[in-house]
C-alpha cells in the first residue's frame, strides 16, 4: 500500500508515522539560519517535538521553529518580533509552503507559550555537553567567578510591581530595573547559573541562591561586596575555597607582612538565619590576608588586600593568589558581552513571565557562542580566553545564513566557522587604560520629569 493520502494532502502530516514527522519537522527547523544544524547536537535530543504533554499538538508554529527563532532574534541586537517572522516567512517560501501572514500576534502567542522547565532542560543540557569538554585547571581546582549586574525591561504595570524603580522616580518617568547574579567559569566563560531579583536585592542575598552550583574542591573568586562572615563560613561547610576582597568596612592588623593568617570571630546572629542553624557555624573562621600592590602607568599605585581559605603558601604562593584575583575581572568582560552584544541590558517583554523567557533565552544564546568558542579552541589548539566573543558571534551570523544552510557543504562549512573563529584573537594591551567616559555627547533634549502624556515642552526649547 503506498504511503501517502491522495485526496487529502494536508492531512499527510498528521497521519504519517512519528518518525516521519520528527525528521519533517527537523527538516524545517535545520534550514532557519542555519543555526540548528550547528547546534542541535548540543542539547542532547532535547530539540524534538514532545510526544505528549506540552509542545506536542500539531502547531503552524512548533515549539522547535518557535526556539530557533526566538534564539536568532537574541543572538541579533535589536532584532524584532516582526524580523523573527520575516525570517520564518523567508523560510516556508524557500521550503515551498504558504509564508504566515503578517501580523505577529501568532508568534508573539507562541514564544509565550514555551515552557519556563523546558528552556531550564535545554540550559541544563548545554551545561553537560561543557562538562564533557573540561577545559583549563587552576592548580587543579576548578575555579568559577560571582558577580551582579543589573538589566530594565518596557514600563508596565505587571513589571513594576514586580520590578519596582531605581531610585525616587515618578510614575511613567523610568524603567523597571531587576538585578542579576551570575556564576561563570573561568576556564570556559560559560554562564553555570544566575538568578534574578529586584534592584533593592544585595549581590550576596543572589550569591546564596547559586550555592548549591559550587561543589567541593573548587575555587570562588569575588569582588568584595562577598567578603561576609557568614557566606564565607557557608562555602566552607561545602568545602568550596575562595579567593575574594577584603571588605572595607574591616579593618586590617598587620600592616608589615605581605600576608598573615587571621581568626574572624563569629559575629552577631543576623536577621533571617535560625538560632539551630546559627549554633551550627564554627565560632571562629581560620583565614590567610595577601596584600599586593597594583601598579598601572601613569595612575597611582594602589593596594589590594585579599581573604582566601587557600592556607598553604608553599603550594599557592602570594604571587600565585594576586594573579588568580586579577582574572576577576573577565566576570566584567562576560558581562558586557551578554548585556552589549545580545543586549540584556533592556529586555523586551511586558510582562514577568515573558522576562523570565527572555532571561533564559539569553542565557543559551550566550552558552551557545561560548560552546562555539571553547569547540574552536579545542580543535585548532587555541586559548579560549583570547578568541573574540563579538568576532565569533558576527561569524555566527554570516556562516548560518550562507554556508550552514546548504546540506552538502555542511561539513566543510563548519571546519571553516571554527578555524575562522580560532583565528580571530582579542590582541594583548598591558596597561590599557578603558575609562568609563563617553566620547559622543548625546542630544541636549529636555529631561523626562513627568509622564508623557502630560509632558509639555518648555518655552526656552520651542524655539
Amino acid at each position: 500500500m503506498a504511503d501517502f493520502t491522495p485526496y487529502f494532502p494536508q492531512l499527510r502530516a498528521q497521519c504519517a508515522p512519528l518518525g516521519v514527522q520528527l525528521q519533517r519537522a527537523s527538516a524545517a527547523t535545520a534550514s532557519l539560519l542555519g543555526l540548528a544544524a550547528l547546534f542541535t547536537s548540543h542539547f542532547a535530543g532535547l530539540l524534538v517535538p514532545a510526544q505528549t504533554g506540552p509542545g506536542s499538538r500539531q502547531r503552524e508554529l512548533p515549539r522547535v521553529t518557535v526556539f530557533w527563532a526566538f534564539l536568532g532574534q537574541v543572538l541579533l541586537r535589536g532584532a524584532s518580533c516582526r524580523w523573527a517572522l520575516a525570517r520564518l516567512q523567508a523560510d516556508a517560501v524557500a521550503q515551498g509552503h504558504q509564508p504566515m501572514g503578517e501580523s505577529t500576534s501568532a508568534y508573539c502567542q507562541a514564544r509565550g507559550a514555551l515552557s519556563l522547565a523546558w528552556l531550564q532542560g535545554l540550559f541544563a543540557a548545554l551545561g553537560r555537553w561543557f562538562d564533557r569538554r573540561s577545559h583549563g585547571q587552576w592548580y587543579g581546582r576548578r575555579v568559577r567567578l560571582v558577580d551582579g549586574s543589573c538589566f530594565s525591561m518596557p514600563d508596565t504595570d505587571e513589571n513594576r510591581r514586580r520590578w519596582p524603580y531605581a531610585g525616587r522616580q515618578k510614575r511613567g518617568c523610568g524603567f523597571p530595573t531587576g538585578k542579576l547574579g551570575g556564576l561563570f567559569c573561568l576556564h570556559t566563560g560559560r554562564l553555570l547559573a544566575f538568578g534574578e531579583s529586584s534592584w533593592k536585592a544585595h549581590d550576596l542575598s543572589l550569591a546564596r541562591r547559586l550555592l548549591h552550583c559550587l561543589h567541593a574542591g573548587e575555587v570562588l573568586v569575588a569582588d568584595r561586596a562577598y567578603c561576609g562572615w557568614l557566606f564565607l563560613a557557608q562555602l566552607l561547610a561545602q568545602k568550596v575555597d575562595f579567593v575574594i576582597r577584603l571588605h572595607q568596612g574591616r579593618t586590617v592588623r598587620s600592616r608589615r607582612h605581605r600576608s598573615w593568617w587571621e581568626a574572624w570571630k563569629k559575629p552577631q546572629r543576623p536577621r533571617g538565619q535560625s538560632r539551630r542553624a546559627w549554633k551550627k557555624r564554627p565560632e571562629e573562621l581560620l583565614l590567610r590576608l595577601v596584600r599586593f600592590q597594583v601598579q598601572a602607568r601613569g595612575f597611582r599605585t594602589h593596594t589590594v588586600i585579599v581573604v582566601t581559605s587557600l592556607l598553604d603558601a608553599k603550594t599557592f604562593s602570594d604571587s600565585a593568589i594576586a594573579e588568580l584575583y586579577a582574572r576577576r575581572w573577565q566576570v566584567e568582560l562576560h558581562y558586557r558581552q551578554i548585556k552589549t552584544n545580545l543586549s540584556l541590558d533592556v529586555l523586551r517583554g511586558r510582562t514577568p513571565p515573558m522576562i523570565e523567557r527572555e532571561l533564559w533565552m539569553h542565557a543559551i544564546a550566550y552558552n551557545l557562542v561560548r560552546a562555539l568558542l571553547l569547540e574552536a579552541s579545542l580543535t585548532h589548539d587555541a586559548p579560549v580566553e583570547r578568541l573574540s566573543f563579538k568576532g565569533a558571534l558576527d561569524a555566527l551570523h554570516a556562516w548560518s545564513e550562507r554556508a550552514l544552510r546548504h546540506r552538502r557543504h555542511r561539513r566543510l562549512a563548519r571546519q571553516a566557522l571554527l578555524a575562522r573563529v580560532a583565528t580571530d584573537r582579542v590582541p594583548r594591551r598591558p596597561g590599557r587604560s578603558e575609562p568609563r567616559a563617553r566620547k559622543r555627547r548625546p542630544k541636549d533634549y529636555q529631561l523626562l520629569n513627568r509622564p508623557r502624556p502630560l509632558m509639555r515642552v518648555s518655552s526656552s526649547r520651542r524655539h
